[in-house]
């Protein structure tokens, strides 16, 4: 249901598109507007999601675009990208939190904490246009290249029970500050490329809409450092991520052309 909502704008964005240059066609008025060298775009796809309260993402990708037209069938694009990452959000806890301890008035539970993180990254690429009048399609790739650091900790709570609540109410002890058990920063470094494919639609000279689907596949080099009150621990891991974690329509950018 999450991605559905965000599926069908894009659907009816694009047979609305096409409902209008039929029309446009029947009445002999499919003039394209001039062809410009320059656009510059922003994501909205933020404001869309939030709009159709189609639930949360993984991620929330902030974007900006510019693009030089190399022709009225190719361009050049870079993009300047920050996703915002909720792990936490995303990913419940559903196997539940270790107890420590536990007696008939006191429960200390052990927790793993990942605040959401900022991954920004930019990303060049190569663009193909095809279509006829005023409805273009577009596809191509771009090249990632990226940088995040993210940070998770384990911590031990102290919970007492509160009867008033119910007979099995536990809330947390305010005498109590959770007790920090480890501390775990990883650093990430990245390169991959994403492949796009969407459509772009002209709703005055200077001004154009265009939905995007797409998902990145980018190698990582993690540089993970483990704290506790006992030691430090250095590691390094390579992984290979296939990413969809922003949506299937990862971009609906409104577009100036100049």
């Amino acid at each position: 249901m999450k991605k559905s909502s965000i599926v069908l704008s894009l659907f009816v964005i694009v047979t609305g598109a096409n409902a209008q240059e039929l029309t446009d066609s029947t009445k002999k008025s499919t003039e394209v507007p001039a062809f410009k060298r320059n656009e510059i775009s922003i994501n909205t796809a933020p404001v869309f999601r939030l709009l159709l309260n189609s639930g949360e993402t993984q991620a929330t990708r902030f974007s900006a675009t510019y693009k030089r037209n190399l022709s009225c069938k190719s361009a050049l694009r870079f993009s300047v990208m920050a996703d915002m990452v909720r792990n936490d959000t995303y990913y419940p806890n559903y196997w539940g939190d270790a107890i420590i301890l536990q007696t008939d008035t006191v429960l200390i539970k052990q927790t793993t904490v990942t605040p959401a993180y900022v991954s920004p990254h930019v990303n060049i690429g190569y663009e193909r246009l095809f279509g006829k009048h005023k409805l273009k399609w577009f596809y191509g790739a771009d090249v990632i290249l990226g940088y995040s650091q993210s940070r998770a900790y384990k911590q031990n709570k102290t919970l007492v029970r509160d009867t008033t609540l119910g007979p099995n109410a536990w809330v947390e002890a305010q005498t109590f500050q959770a007790d920090i058990v480890s501390k775990t920063t990883t650093k990430a470094y990245s390169v991959g490329i994403s492949p796009f494919f969407g459509a772009k639609y002209p709703i005055s000279k200077r001004f154009s809409i265009s939905a995007q689907v797409g998902a990145d596949m980018t190698f990582q080099n993690k540089q993970i450092t483990e704290t506790t009150s006992a030691s430090t621990k250095n590691y390094n891991v390579s992984v290979f991520d296939f990413n969809q974690s922003t949506g299937i329509i990862n971009d609906i950018s409104l577009i100036y052309k100049f």
